[in-house]
This record gives structure tokens, sequence and C-alpha cells, in this order.
């Protein structure tokens, strides 16, 4: 057993662990590993807890194959399918999120979107006065792209990893890693921040979590959601066995102790599969989280979540969402 008197320690001064001791981390005791990740999300973050929340603004019938997704044209689900949705609606449902909420995420399904529909979405965003608080999570993005977003005022760009590079090819055959990264590093050559996480529960290894969390750590990005699978009936992972809450937990406070400087947001999953254990998600490292529904599922209502983190002696602010 890993010694917390040995590493724990050298973590929370801020040495930066490698990624074979970051594998040993999973065997420590939970309170062990709360301990270190409190310290550290203190050091970083304060008390401070940030509130996201999305509209899923184009759903249904994407090309790609992403065994996990409900929204795949490969996978048989009821998920609803809609083409996107009128930017006026878009906006008031903005309106709505950001009375509490620091983030609010326009995610479509599919691997791009076209040009009328960027365009109509960037039109939107020029005219929004709350446009700085807005992210995008729009599948692949070309530089002409990336170029009309920034000139339309969004600064954020949300664009998931979903796990390692080498595990990977196990949940998509599509499109490559090697794409995903390249249009994160194209966005962040522009200026644009970066929210880039993964989902949990599909299969991984312990050490293709921390081989994510390292990836995200070279990449730089800014903000790590943090998703845990649901299953849902008619998706090839259906039949998959859904994590603990306690390593769940863990595997919070491991990407803590890597990316001691990023936001890490516990967002899809965490109703269903932490149930009575929500509120450590805090405890265990996590300065946010996502409020509202999800893409497919339902998700729990905000004034719930700002009573659970008053309860815990938190706060939020109805600030930028930096």
């Amino acid at each position: 057993m890993l010694s917390m008197n040995k590493l724990l320690p050298d973590i929370i001064s801020d040495r930066q662990i490698t990624k074979d001791e970051a594998l040993l981390l999973f065997e420590l005791d939970i309170e062990d590993l709360f301990y270190a990740a409190s310290k550290i999300r203190k050091n970083h973050k304060g008390n401070k807890v940030k509130i996201c929340s999305i509209i899923n603004a184009k759903s249904g019938q994407c090309e790609q194959d992403c065994k996990f997704c409900a929204q795949s044209a490969f996978n048989k689900t009821e998920a609803a399918v809609y083409p996107l949705i009128e930017p006026e609606k878009i906006a008031l449902s903005a309106d709505n999120a950001l009375e509490n909420a620091q983030c609010f995420g326009i995610v479509s399904s599919g691997n791009y979107l076209n040009e009328k529909e960027i365009d109509s979405l960037c039109k939107m965003f020029k005219n929004y006065k709350n446009v700085e608080k807005l992210s995008v999570s729009i599948g692949r993005l070309s530089d002409e792209i990336l170029s009309k977003l920034k000139k339309a005022g969004i600064k954020k760009i949300h664009h998931n990893l979903e796990t390692s590079e080498n595990f990977f090819p196990n949940i998509c055959s599509t499109h490559s890693y090697n794409e995903r990264v390249d249009t994160i590093k194209r966005a962040k050559a522009l200026g644009f921040k970066i929210c880039a996480g993964g989902l949990f529960g599909i299969g991984e290894s312990f050490r293709d979590r921390v081989e994510l969390a390292f990836t995200l750590k070279e990449l730089d990005v800014e903000s790590v959601p943090m998703n845990f699978f649901i299953s849902v009936k008619g998706t090839a992972l259906e039949e998959i066995k859904a994590l603990s809450a306690i390593e769940i937990l863990k595997t919070i406070s491991i990407f803590r102790l890597i990316l001691q400087k990023q936001d890490i947001i516990i967002c899809g999953g965490r109703e269903v599969n932490l149930r009575d254990l929500q509120s450590m998600i805090f405890p265990a490292g996590a300065n946010g989280t996502m409020s509202g529904g999800y893409l497919t599922t339902g998700g729990r209502d905000i004034e719930t979540d700002l009573k659970m983190i008053e309860d815990l002696g938190l706060e939020t602010t109805i600030t930028n969402y930096e």
C-alpha cells in the first residue's frame, strides 16, 4: 500500500507526479485522497464553485459511431432527433441558465455544423449581451469556422477527448483521436480557452484514465468536464457495468492531483452514479458541476445544487466564466 506520508505531502506542495505514481494512487484509501485533493482544490480554487449548464441544440442521427452515444445513428435508441434549434430559443435558454450559472454551452450532434448553421449561430452570438459566458461544442472545427466564432465573440471551445489515445479505437472508428487533439491545438493557437475532458466507465483501465489526465495537462486546457457513463438501451455499451461511487470519487481526486490548476467540472452521470454521495465531489477535488439536464438524460434542478453547495460552506459567484 502506498503511504500517504511518502507521496501525498509532496503533491500538496505542488510537486508534479509521474504517471506511475498516479496509478498507485488508486490503491490509497479514499480518505487520504480526499485530504490531498481538498488541500489542492482550496490552494488553487478557494471555496468558489462554478456552475455550468448546456442546451442540446441539435439532437440525434449523428454519423459518428461512438459506442457510448445515444445520439449516434449506429446505435438504436429512443434519443430525440431534431435540427438546430432557432437561435432566438437558444438565447432565451441561455438567459434563463445564466441567472445562476457561470457558463452556458451550446452542444450539437454530428461531426460538424454546415455553413448555414454556423452563420446562424454567429449572428446570434454577435448580438448576445453575455457572449463571453457562452461556449460551443459543435464537433470538428475548421480554421474558417474558428475564425467566425472568434469574430462573433465566442471565447471558449468545448471538445472532449473522452478517453486515452490507446483506448479510443475501442469506442469510435469514424474519426481519430488525433483529429480531436488537432481541433484543440488549433483552437488554442487562436486564443480560445479550452474545455476538454472525458467519459468514464466505458471499459477503460486505470491507466487509460491517467493517460487522459496527462494528455489534458500537456494540452494545457482550462476546464476538465468529467462525465460518468449511464447505460442507455440500444447503445453498443448498454450491458456495461456501472462504476461504483467510490471508484468515481477516487478518479475525481486523482484528476485533481494531476490537474492541480484546471477547473474540474463534474457533469453527466453524477446523479445516477453517485446518488446520495453527490456532495462528495467537492471534497474529492472538483470545483464545479453541471446543473440541469444533459444531452439525452435529465439532471438535477439548479436550486437543489445551490443548496448543496451552500450546505458545504462553499459559494458560487455569478461572474464571467474565466
